[in-house]
């Protein structure tokens, strides 16, 4: 995790006031869940700070020009029905990081999903401002560096982690509302019921990533999230079903994996944007923040795809309950923050 150190090294006051306002706000409990706070409050114990910028900084520094980037997404509503389909939160986030890190680093985002979670990963992507391209038997070579494009891995094949690791040689691997195994290695959604078969085994490519030395961010809402493990304690205390679940596995639904970022937002959406208004922040560059127009533009798309609200199931445009106009001025208010500082900051 990171400490104090990394946070304000080199943050100006304006900037980590900025960047505290950002989390706190993208923090509060607008889904009224109950839990977020001290999910938040051990989060910003961990990273000595806002983890938005925590994570950006790590983000930035480790990033070089035209690198691959990983990035897992993918959380199941209805798994009732055969596999379920993917919610909106999640997609909208992995969108704005893609698209941050392209404008940030001309970097190479490459997302591995279930074929059933694609066309909402995809929608995002392109609503975001990005062009979706399989992944399958491409040379990374063959994307020109800052290419608006984003590389799509859709397979039910279970992956070779240190293989596929090796062959696109990330040198991020990002989770954002991604089920992450409880102690047990069942996969649970936040009410307690299993979700195991939804789901490819993704997550071996962060464990396989964290193990090799490889950075990693987590980014979630509920602890049950790929990369929430630095929780676990207080997920099992404070999350209903955290440590006792319900399914019959006896575990509770708190994730295992430890990311060395760890990021939470009342909606894991959020997260993402704070993340990418630090980086806009760190940078100078106002491009590499989404307009809120465009961010609420790839919801739209994701929803027209087929993604839910994991709230309510509803295929509507919305995240966790919060309305597209509801979930829109909380990001009129991310960017208002940055813009004021970037505006200070040029004159």
């Amino acid at each position: 995790m990171g400490g104090s150190e990394h946070v304000h090294r080199g943050a100006n006051p304006a900037m980590l006031m900025t960047a505290d306002t950002i989390d706190r706000l993208t923090n509060l409990d607008f889904p009224r869940r109950g839990a977020i706070a001290p999910l938040h409050a051990e989060a910003y114990r961990l990273a000595g700070g806002p983890p938005g910028l925590a994570a950006a900084r790590e983000m930035l520094a480790r990033t070089a020009d035209s690198a691959v980037v990983a990035i897992l997404t993918g959380f199941p509503e209805f798994p009732w029905i055969r596999r379920g389909v993917a919610e909106t939160d999640g997609p909208v986030g992995a969108a704005v990081l893609a698209r941050s890190l392209v404008k940030a680093r001309r970097a190479i985002p490459i997302v591995p999903c279930e074929p059933h979670f694609a066309p909402v990963i995809e929608a995002a992507m392109r609503g975001i401002g990005l062009t979706p391209i399989a992944a399958a038997g491409l040379d990374p070579k063959s994307v020109h560096p800052g290419d608006p494009v984003c590389l799509i891995d859709a397979t039910d094949v279970p992956v070779d982690a240190e293989r596929w690791l090796a062959a696109w040689t990330p040198t991020l691997v990002i989770a954002i509302e991604r089920p992450g195994r409880a102690s047990t290695g069942v996969y649970h959604g936040m009410s307690g019921y299993n979700i195991s078969h939804c789901l490819n085994n993704f997550e071996d490519l962060f464990l396989a990533a964290e193990s090799a030395g490889t950075w990693t961010v987590g980014i979630g809402d509920g602890g049950n999230e790929v990369g929430m493990g630095g929780l676990r304690d207080v997920v099992r205390a404070h999350v209903s079903a955290g440590a006792s679940c319900g399914c019959g596995c006896h575990g509770g639904i708190a994730a295992e994996s430890v990311s060395a970022s760890l990021v939470t937002a009342a909606v894991a959406n959020f997260g993402a944007t704070a993340i990418a208004a630090s980086m806009a922040l760190l940078t100078g560059r106002r491009e590499v923040l989404p307009t809120p127009d465009l961010e609420l533009q790839a919801l739209d798309a994701c929803v027209a795809a087929g993604g839910v609200d994991g709230r309510h199931n509803e295929c509507v445009a919305s995240v966790d309950g919060l309305a597209a106009p509801v979930y829109g001025a909380v990001l009129v208010l991310i960017a208002d923050a940055v813009d004021g500082v970037l505006r200070e900051r040029s004159a």
